[in-house]
């Protein structure tokens, strides 16, 4: 599954000297998903089955990171790829500690609620009006 599709990644980079092709586009596109699903599954988030736009972001970024490094050579480079793969790196972190703060928040909520309280309930025998097991002794 793609997170983004090739007109967004090419509205990121608006009137280029250089179009890159559509096999660019998608080799760019691939390799943020691979990118993506890797950092997700070494910090145990689950993929994600339908997209959220966050890692929508994360993928056009690094896409257009990745075609920086396929079209452009020169000295502005390095600076540009590190700005894009810098914001796509940055958010898909937040995206994972998000997840894995809100699983956390998860977690203990699902646990208040499987508590039951019971403070004013009245037991079995004193809802018949017995007294405790001494009482039947005497």
């Amino acid at each position: 599954m793609a997170y983004c599709s090739k007109e967004e990644v090419k509205s990121l980079f608006g009137d280029i000297s250089d179009e890159p092709s559509d096999e660019m586009l998608t080799t760019a596109i691939d390799n943020s998903t691979a990118w993506i699903e890797s950092n997700l599954k070494r910090n145990y988030v689950p993929i994600p089955t339908k997209n959220h736009a966050a890692i929508k972001t994360v993928a056009i970024y690094h896409s257009a990171s990745d075609l920086l490094l396929s079209l452009y050579h020169g000295d502005e480079l390095p600076a540009q790829y590190d700005v894009w793969f810098q914001k796509a790196q940055s958010l898909l972190d937040d995206y994972i500690a998000a997840y894995l703060h809100g699983d956390e928040i998860a977690v203990e909520s699902a646990n208040a609620i499987r508590h039951v309280k019971h403070s004013k309930a009245k037991t079995y025998n004193q809802k018949r009006g017995r007294r405790g097991v001494r009482g039947w002794a005497r």
